[in-house]
């Protein structure tokens, strides 16, 4: 099987930029069915399938550098942590902490962006969910004109018009953020790469 150039996989970079961009204005215009066009491009970005790393690792490896972001603690951290006193998690029955928002500005901590994705930032009802599971239950089991019946109750409850972020389920606010904060790194990656500007979540191997 032919393998993609650098050149090629920056290409692929560049489409899915410029693809979520348009799905980002359509759902921002209330075409809101488009997250499932998104999580399908995030999880190129983010998820292993089958042997294929996530493109942005891939993309980090040829290029030699690191892709970082901020991550903000949830209440429980915080709690761990004597940020916070015991009493305030208890009860708790959602939080959606949404770091992607702030992920190139400032945080707790700064990760790799796979790993940042990776980390639980959603509790509702007990169960907690990282947006990597999000955007993977969204791009592989709710694509295409039914929703598998393999997806368990729990997942499907972000998806929930219960529950709304900014006038979206939790679900479909996490894909939404996620593609909108991709847009800006997948730009701020073509510039560094095109005319070697540098940023601080950008860093040399």
């Amino acid at each position: 099987m032919a393998k993609l150039s650098d050149a090629g996989y920056l290409r692929e970079l560049l489409d899915i930029r410029d693809k979520l961009t348009d799905f980002v204005g359509q759902v921002s215009s209330g075409k809101r069915s488009y997250y499932k066009d998104i999580s399908a491009k995030l999880r190129i970005l983010y998820c292993r399938k089958s042997s294929s790393d996530p493109l942005l690792k891939t993309i980090s490896d040829k290029f030699n550098f690191d892709i970082l972001a901020a991550i903000r603690y949830t209440i429980q951290e915080k709690v761990e942590r004597g940020v916070y006193p015991a009493s305030l998690a208890e009860g708790l029955v959602f939080e959606q902490i949404n770091s992607v928002v702030t992920w190139f500005e400032g945080g707790d901590e700064i990760a790799g962006v796979l790993e940042a994705v990776d980390r639980d930032e959603v509790l509702l009802n007990g169960n907690r969910y990282s947006y990597k599971q999000i955007i993977e239950v969204a791009a592989d089991k709710m694509v295409g004109a039914h929703v598998d019946p393999g997806v368990k109750d729990e997942d499907l409850a972000l998806h929930s018009e219960n529950l709304l972020i900014g006038g979206l389920p939790a679900a479909e606010r996490a894909l939404y953020d996620t593609a909108k904060a991709s847009i800006l790194l997948i730009n701020a990656i073509e510039d560094h790469l095109k005319n070697g500007t540098t940023y601080p979540f950008i860093r040399s191997k």
